[in-house]
């Protein structure tokens, strides 16, 4: 028996976390299961990183019923992988490519996201907001106080720290991998939403557009793996 939490191996159910043209991420693990055998951990996240569905299938489950590792990963083929850095979920997929297909795998190979680059982005535009303030401040005679973000920055190294007090909630090693991923995604995206929540309320900001609900650089590498499989299903 598989253990997780299945919320659902369909897209039937309505996303709470909807952002038009996006489905969102995915989340692939491989380490210790309960039992102290390797097992995979999949988790399948919306735009801003709510679960909306999570498995931990122990390898020798996957060997005698491989055809239900192909029904979970083909839920996740327009979405993008997430994880820490490029080389672990490439890892992830060489160690089931033989039992996912060759096309899934290669979808999934042309999506990785990275957690360093999406704060990278973040910090970008809090740069751009801040240099904005500066800008606008040489045109005024009155007094412009500087941005000032409701939630600081953090590095990896921090969001890593912080991301692993989730681990005592998991049920085993490779689920606890799994869900600090997961919670660092939510966190990033909340990041994000500070930011346009700061930018938003000066209101000679509010020229640079509507508030986003990510950045576009991230937004726009989930939209495309949409459209990517749209386009291949036509």
């Amino acid at each position: 028996m598989s253990i997780g939490v299945e919320v659902s191996e369909s897209e039937l159910a309505v996303p709470i976390d909807y952002v038009p043209g996006a489905r969102g991420h995915a989340v692939l693990a491989i380490g210790p299961n309960t039992g102290g055998g390797d097992a995979l951990a999949v988790w399948r996240l919306g735009p801003t990183g709510l679960a909306g569905g999570a498995w931990v299938v122990p390898f020798d489950e996957i060997e005698l019923d491989p055809e239900r590792l192909r029904r979970i990963m083909w839920n996740l083929q327009d979405r993008c992988l997430i994880g820490w850095d490029r080389e672990t979920p490439l890892a992830v997929l060489a160690r089931v490519a033989g039992v996912v297909p060759a096309e899934l795998i290669s979808k999934f190979e042309g999506t990785i996201l990275t957690i360093p680059e999406l704060l990278g982005e973040i910090s970008e535009h809090r740069a751009s907001y801040s240099a904005a303030v500066e800008q606008h401040r040489t045109h005024v005679k009155s007094k412009i106080a500087p941005l000032a973000w409701p939630t600081q920055m953090p590095d990896q190294e921090q969001l890593v720290t912080w991301a692993v007090k989730d681990r005592f909630a998991s049920a085993s090693p490779v689920a606890a991998t799994a869900l600090a991923l997961t919670a660092a995604v939510a966190r990033t995206a909340q990041l994000w939403q500070d930011t346009e929540q700061a930018r938003f309320r000066r209101t000679y900001l509010r020229s640079l557009g509507e508030p986003q609900p990510l950045p576009p650089q991230w937004l726009a590498q989930l939209r495309k793996a949409v459209h990517n499989n749209s386009s291949a299903s036509v």
